[in-house]
């Protein structure tokens, strides 16, 4: 994954995946966001190939370029379906279901590089 917007995936990307039954990771992020931008991104590379180790692909979707304003009302939909707001918000998708914030698979904040690759364990771990 580069560090640029052109590698995020756009929200139909996203919900085919989802009515697919797709299993996957989704990285919810906002444009806005410091610790999306600059704090998480750079880790984001580590964590992608320690999913890739146990198959399961990484989307990164954008759902706000300004603090508190969607990019749509579709964003704003998909966003309370997998979790809400908080930024970035990582979660697994297992058969086109989100994991629920109860389940310790869907974590607002998980930035750092061991962090990611702890969480990237626990999601494969969870297939």
């Amino acid at each position: 994954m580069s560090n640029d917007t052109s590698s995020l995936a756009t929200l139909a990307d996203v919900e085919a995946r989802l009515a697919a039954g797709d299993t996957f990771v989704l990285n919810q992020i906002a444009q806005w966001c410091p610790d999306c931008t600059v704090r998480q991104r750079p880790a984001l590379p580590a964590f992608e190939a320690a999913l890739a180790r146990g198959g399961l692909p990484l989307v990164s979707l954008c759902v706000q370029e300004t603090r508190g304003v969607y990019l749509s009302e579709a964003h704003a939909q998909l966003s309370e379906r997998i979790g809400g707001a908080g930024y970035p918000r990582t979660l697994l998708v297992k058969e086109g279901r989100p994991a629920s914030e109860d389940s310790g698979l869907n974590r607002v904040e998980v930035m750092s590089e061991p962090e990611l690759i702890a969480y990237a364990e626990a999601m494969i771990a969870a297939l």
